[in-house]
């Protein structure tokens, strides 16, 4: 039997993240951990297409872990081009810009239904939950091959789409096959270090008005649209915006008020060095963590 594997790039990299913002995918063995549990061990890989919208302004590290995964054996690389967008907060008027995908699940339905007509796979495993895909499950379908669905939970599965498919894998299942290890000397336990000068001037600085949190949190949107995650020091250092205070000390300010406030939090996510970096996203009123309108995919 012969596999294939389709990968919704941001719907994969945001389904990863909530299941652990800090695990490293070794693809090669993720590809051969599906293969085998589709096919047994006899199945062999017939291919691993990733489909990932892309800004032209997308960050090196991005581009980064795009070629290197297009090094792989059998990995290829659909990129796809991002679009601007202009939104306005419903709370302060401010009007803000963030870019969102285009073309990229109608490029993906293409060749899953193309590669299925020429015999290329006789399964393929659809790694997404969005129910936008039953027609092209149900096509393939239609030309005797099998489709599987695969997913981080099963939360983030649609029944549509479920029920129209062969079968379906967990990804959590897989995770102590396909984890990715590795030795970083440069890791050590945090230590009670002195605030830095950055940290003392921030904190002599005066509040916020209601009207500049809004702008910071509406700006963080933003940067979450176009960036697999958002470090704190970029924001804060290099993030380019007229919306914000002047990188440093201000900006600093601005974003630990916003945290104290609750409008948005840190976690700690994994570069694509695998280097440990704290990163900042928003939060609704309610306190529930928002949905980015848009991501780069990014895995690991």
């Amino acid at each position: 039997m012969k596999v294939s594997i389709f990968f919704d790039g941001q719907n994969f990299y945001r389904s990863l993240t909530r299941y652990e913002d800090t695990l490293r995918v070794d693809y090669d063995r993720l590809a051969a951990w599906i293969t085998q549990q589709v096919g047994g061990p006899s199945a062999l890989f017939s291919g691993a297409y990733y489909y990932v919208g892309l800004s032209a302004d997308a960050p090196p590290a991005v581009e980064g872990f795009l070629k290197g995964l297009e090094l792989r054996p059998g990995y290829f690389v659909k990129r796809e081009p991002r679009v601007r967008r202009s939104g306005r907060c419903p709370h302060c008027g401010a009007e803000y810009e963030y870019s969102t995908e285009k073309r990229v699940d109608t490029s993906l339905v293409a060749d899953l239904i193309q590669y299925a007509a020429s015999a290329a796979f006789d399964a393929a495993v659809l790694v997404s939950g969005d129910d936008d895909f039953v027609p092209a499950v149900e096509a393939v379908n239609a030309l005797g091959k099998q489709v599987w669905v695969a997913t981080w939970s099963a939360e983030e599965l649609s029944k549509d789409l479920r029920v129209r498919c062969f079968g379906h894998l967990h990804l959590s299942e897989g995770v102590a096959a396909f984890r990715a290890e590795r030795a970083r000397v440069h890791e050590r336990a945090p230590g009670r270090a002195a605030p830095s000068r950055l940290a003392r001037a921030a904190a002599a600085a005066a509040p916020a008005s209601e009207a500049e949190l809004e702008r910071g949190l509406a700006e963080l949107q933003r940067a979450e649209a176009r960036l697999p995650h958002v470090s704190r020091g970029y924001f804060v250092m290099r993030w380019k915006s007229h919306q914000l205070p002047q990188v440093g000390a201000e900006r600093e300010a601005l974003v630990q008020q916003l945290l104290d406030a609750g409008r948005i939090e840190e976690f700690q996510v994994r570069d694509v060095e695998g280097r440990l970096v704290t990163a900042i996203r928003s939060r609704a009123r309610d306190g529930a963590l928002r949905e980015p309108s848009g991501d780069v995919a990014l895995p690991g």
